[in-house]
């Protein structure tokens, strides 16, 4: 697959990896914009309390081909075999690649990554489940400025992250349902715009 895909080839190559209907679509200011209905799977494959939805991994590797080195901030417990990666956690107990705060990445090599995919806890309720305390996303935005320009940040929420507008474009949003009386989130597509020199 070529590197350089524009988004009608993300999205060609999103229906014909997962044979969903056509669900996604070019905005008139060039962004990937649609909506997912995820189905009756409750199961979370990785078995972790907020791990990805089911076919979520799936789905968003259809759109990203190209990418080979993927990076699983505020991860948890992540599906291998969707998506494999290396992974960030706080919790020790999760077995992380990093061991570290994804407010500050500050072990991690950030520009060995070309896509980063993030699913922080989405209220102070959530974020009970994992005992920190509810994360910064601007903080987390910040920290990820230090990937490589062009890489894609992939981020699960109920809401947009503040960021800044001179280091990230935003190239995507989904909306994404997973089921009946299940929250309703926002996938927002970023990308590292050039550093300066």
């Amino acid at each position: 697959m070529k590197p350089d895909m524009t988004p009608q080839d993300r999205i060609d190559n999103y229906v014909k990896e997962t044979k969903y209907p056509r669900s996604l679509f070019i905005s008139e200011d060039g962004r990937i914009v649609g909506t997912w209905i995820m189905g009756n799977a409750y199961g979370v494959k990785s078995g972790y309390y907020g791990g990805y939805p089911a076919g979520y991994l799936k789905r968003v590797r259809a759109l990203f081909p190209e990418k080979n080195k993927a990076l699983h901030v505020f991860s948890g417990r992540v599906d291998q075999s969707a998506w494999p990666g290396d992974t960030v956690d706080l919790n020790p107990d999760m077995e992380p690649t990093y061991l570290d705060d994804a407010q500050s990445l500050e072990r991690i090599p950030l520009g060995d990554y070309d896509i980063v995919l993030a699913d922080p806890p989405y209220s102070v309720e959530d974020a009970e489940h994992y005992q920190p305390t509810m994360v910064k996303r601007n903080k987390v935005m910040r920290a990820l400025s230090g990937v490589s320009s062009g890489t894609h940040v992939v981020w699960l929420d109920q809401v947009l992250p503040m960021y800044r507008k001179d280091t990230w474009k935003i190239v995507g949003v989904i909306g994404m349902v997973k089921s009946t009386n299940h929250r309703f989130r926002v996938i927002t597509i970023f990308e590292r715009l050039c550093h300066e020199t």
